[in-house]
This record gives structure tokens, sequence and C-alpha cells, in this order.
């Protein structure tokens, strides 16, 4: 057996982030996107979530958080947050009073929304490959290569894009899959 060959191989990708807005049902009164500084982690809904755009959902069943800090970015009272639909009863539905004083409820979602369409950045992401290999010379023509491939060898987690309504990111589950470790072996002559 002849000397042998090693290496090392990476190869990484960046996320920038997916451009994103609410939805249909939900009307913009004020700017709901936050700083990095801004966002808080809280237990809510039975999970662990972050706060990525100030959304629209009831803030005191919200634990282990600062709550005055919640509340100033998602206020108790659903009229003063950030998006929510409209009506008396946020249910998009407006009285309107016809000219026979009949008043009648109507559906604004029939309507052209004002809402910003993907306007904020969703959270970016990042990941990094790395592949390890040795050969091993069996005489002139005859060698054998070894490789370990790990994909996803910093078990980096990324974010899934917010819930479009809430806001809030799930943060027990991960975009990227776990690290996975292909192990090979190849014989050329």
């Amino acid at each position: 057996m002849r000397s042998s060959e090693a290496g090392i191989a990476f190869i990484g990708s960046w996320n920038s982030g997916y451009w994103m807005g609410v939805p249909s049902t939900e009307f913009i009164q004020k700017n709901p996107t936050l700083s990095g500084d801004e966002r808080l982690t809280m237990s809510i809904f039975g999970r662990n979530q972050k706060l990525w755009f100030a959304g629209d959902f009831d803030p005191t069943g919200a634990t282990n958080v600062d709550a005055a800090k919640l509340t100033a970015l998602v206020p108790v009272d659903r009229g003063q947050r950030a998006i929510h639909p409209l009506g008396p009863k946020f249910d998009n539905l407006i009285p309107q009073t016809l000219a026979n004083g009949t008043v009648v409820q109507t559906n604004i979602t029939d309507l052209v929304s004002w809402n910003a369409r993907n306007f904020m950045l969703g959270p970016t992401g990042w990941n990094q490959d790395l592949s390890l290999f040795k050969y091993f010379n069996f005489g002139e023509r005859v060698r054998l290569r070894f490789s370990a491939d790990f994909f996803n060898a910093l078990n980096h987690p990324n974010d899934y894009v917010p819930n479009a309504t809430t806001g809030l990111i799930d943060m027990s589950r991960q975009l990227n899959p776990p690290r996975i470790i292909q192990l090979g072996a190849r014989l050329e002559w």
C-alpha cells in the first residue's frame, strides 16, 4: 500500500428570509414589524413561541415573558392591536345605514383590501454540510476511498415562517432536517 490522500469539503447555504404579509381577513392599523431586540419568547398555546411581528392574539395567556413588554406590542384591547379584523365585533362586518334607515351588515372582505402585500421579511436561515474523505492506494491502479458526509453538520435550527395572523413562530419545530451522517466506501480501478 502506497501513500494516501485525505481531504475535507464544505458546502453551506444562507437564506435571506421570505417576504410575507398578513391575511386578507386582518387589516393593518399600524406597522406590525418588530426589530430583533423587540422580539419576545414566551410560552403560549401550549408551546414555546417567538413573537416575530405584532400580530392578533390574546396576550393574557402568555407565560415566561415580561407581560408589560408583550402588551405594549400586542395590546389586550383587540381594537388597539397593529392588525385585527374590522367592525364592532371584529368580524369584518361593517354596519351600513341605507337611505330608508335600515342598517345592513356589509362584509368588507369582498372589497379590495388596503393591506400591503409581502412587506415583511420572515426569518433568515443558514446550514452547513461537511464531508471528510480519505484515499488508500493499493498498487498503481487501485485505490479505496472512505468518506463521511455530515448533512446539517452543526445541527443548527432554522425557524419556520411565523403564523400570518398571530406573528408567532413555534420554537418546538425547525425548518431544516436533523443531522444526517452518511458513510461511504468507493473502490476505484
